[in-house]
């Protein structure tokens, strides 16, 4: 469960899961097109039929979601997740709900959940491992005391989030650790 309307961490700690916990929250708007102009036409989607078989949609669940980089500052994900948070609250999510991903609620603002950048998943990243060891390196040449912990980069101590410039260094060493910048 993630409570999400508490900001007590930066995007730029998620490469530290485990030891930090992500509250941050922003979001991409969007507009509602609903109700303006085509009145009783309906949009559809033509799919071409599979060999064999009828036409299906196959799409992509995490297609059309804002997609967070590597170098996205906290300015840009808090936006990003803004508007997934009023998206919620539209829902009748309420500020001290714990949310829960299988509630009708949530899954209506899916579309515009954030998307972590691809590199910083060991399922979509075969250098996953090379590179956290790159962020940990990078980020303690910066005096940001890290380690690799359950094959996932986190501080060593909790108080280095304080410390001058760190999440300008973790925006920098991300890029460089994962971003193919070998």
């Amino acid at each position: 469960m993630l409570n999400l309307f508490n900001r007590a961490a930066v995007f730029a700690s998620v490469g530290a899961a485990g030891l930090l916990v992500l509250t941050a929250c922003g979001g991409v708007g969007g507009s509602d097109d609903a109700g303006k102009g085509s009145e009783g036409e309906v949009a559809s989607i033509t799919t071409p039929a599979a060999k064999g078989g009828s036409a299906s949609a196959s799409a992509d669940p995490d297609a059309g979601r804002p997609q967070i980089r590597l170098d996205s500052t906290n300015e840009e994900v808090n936006r990003m997740y803004d508007a997934w948070i009023a998206c919620l609250k539209e829902h009748g999510v309420e500020e001290k709900y714990k949310v829960t991903p299988n509630d009708p609620r949530v899954k209506a603002c899916d579309g515009k959940r954030p998307l972590d950048p691809p590199e910083l998943d060991p399922a979509k990243n075969p250098d996953y491992a090379d590179d956290t060891r790159a962020m940990v390196k990078c980020m303690n040449e910066h005096g940001i005391k890290s380690v690799v912990v359950d094959g996932q980069w986190g501080l060593e101590n909790g108080d280095s989030i304080n410390a001058p410039h760190y999440n300008e260094f973790v925006i920098d060493c991300q890029v460089k650790a994962f971003g193919g910048d070998k």
